[in-house]
């Protein structure tokens, strides 16, 4: 019986195929974009939140206590021995890297303002997040005698200083006496983090710790795990383990990135209602149409002794027909377009000034989720299903016999 239904909704389609084929392009041009915007708008997100863990936060980072309300020297971590122990021994751990940090003045011939030190072990940076990937201009050391900086590309234009240029940087050492120390520019970075692009001037550590005059210790350590979903769980064993540090996850030292992260979700549920509505409001149409211009039909069905609903049936196979076939085709369209930006990226360099005020990438590579794909499904299926209910209930109200006699 169902092999007849579906045969009778076919032949039915078929008849009316300019229509029909209307629709299932109408239905799988909304998927595309629904896919497309999903998958380039989350990948921008998610490279947003990349950058930040990759250049400065990890997924989980180690503070002294207090130190972010008061950057003191004396607010650094000293018991380094225990939790290289600990981290280094943890599968759940991919790398950590420390950082030694303060903040202090960077100055020109021309220009001065304040800026963050940081010291760091390039070959370890690199290791854990790639540092190196981020070059803008210039090379990813700091010299043979180690007398090197690596500043954002905007602190950079501000100072207006380019590679090869000469820097003095200056700050409180532990001695509460002012520090200085003369640095050339062997490279420039542009992470797309902006609180590095504006502000951080990169040195060896062992210049640092000349410069501050401290021998131990570390401002921040920084984790990676193999797995996100276990970031939760190990920080919790971490403030039993260490309470006199401050643990903090990305998304408490980025809170902004997660509510873009957030505000991803609400949008594209938004997309996914229109589509629901797009489909809904397509398949209600020709349903309804093609439903009085069969008034006679369904007339002499019913009068024959065709069962109302067999006929119900054959409605439902014909939307459903169409509402799957448009899926599909925007299904795979929207996959294809989405695993070829995926692979090559999406180029809005020519907008690339304004997402660097934002701190986006100007090449966006985008995301592809099954969420997508399923969530979609049941939005083209409610709809589907619902948009017949009208005609049906139109249908029901006609009388056989009047509508032969009158149609």
């Amino acid at each position: 019986m169902f092999t007849m239904t579906a045969k009778i909704a076919w032949a039915s389609l078929i008849r009316r195929r300019a229509r029909s084929v209307l629709l299932v392009l109408m239905i799988a041009v909304s998927l595309w974009g629904l896919l497309f915007m999903e998958g380039i708008y989350d990948g921008m997100t998610e490279q947003m939140i990349g950058n930040a863990i990759r250049s400065d936060s990890g997924h989980i980072s180690f503070f002294g206590k207090g130190y972010r309300l008061d950057p003191d020297l004396s607010r650094w971590i000293g018991n380094e021995k225990k939790l290289d122990a600990l981290l280094a021994d943890d599968a759940r751990v991919k790398s950590y890297v420390k950082r030694l940090k303060q903040d202090g003045l960077v100055a020109t011939a021309h220009y001065s303002r304040g800026a963050v030190l940081l010291g760091v072990d390039l070959e370890a940076e690199e290791r854990h997040g790639r540092l190196g990937g981020y070059l803008h201009q210039g090379d990813f050391h700091f010299g043979t005698k180690g007398r090197g900086a690596i500043i954002g590309y905007k602190l950079a234009e501000k100072l207006q200083v380019r590679v090869g240029g000469k820097i003095i940087v200056s700050a409180q050492d532990s001695l509460h006496e002012v520090s200085s120390a003369a640095l050339r520019i062997s490279g420039i970075l542009k992470t797309n983090n902006m609180a590095l692009d504006e502000n951080a001037v990169f040195l060896s550590k062992k210049q640092m710790r000349k410069l501050l005059a401290i021998e131990n210790g570390a401002a921040q350590v920084a984790v990676l795990l193999h797995d996100e979903g276990q970031i939760a769980g190990l920080q919790q064993e971490l403030h039993e383990n260490f309470p006199e540090l401050d643990v903090q996850r990305w998304d408490e030292l980025y809170p902004a990135l997660l509510q873009s992260r957030v505000m991803m979700e609400g949008f594209n549920l938004i997309t996914n209602l229109l589509i629901f509505c797009v489909a809904a409001l397509g398949i209600f149409g020709v349903m309804l149409v093609s439903v009085l211009e069969r008034l006679r039909e369904f007339g002499i069905m019913l009068a024959i002794g065709t069962r109302f609903s067999e006929i119900c049936k054959i409605i439902l196979a014909e939307s459903f027909f169409m509402g799957f076939i448009g899926f599909g085709l925007g299904s795979l369209i929207g996959f294809s377009t989405l695993y070829y930006f995926k692979i090559y990226g999406l180029d809005l360099s020519i907008f690339s000034d304004a997402f660097e005020a934002f701190g986006m990438d100007a090449v966006t590579y985008a995301i592809i989720r099954p969420s997508y794909f399923v969530t979609a499904l049941i939005a083209v299926t409610g709809a589907t299903f619902l948009s017949i209910l009208i005609p049906l209930r139109v249908l029901k109200k006609a009388k056989p016999i009047e509508a032969i006699n009158t149609i």
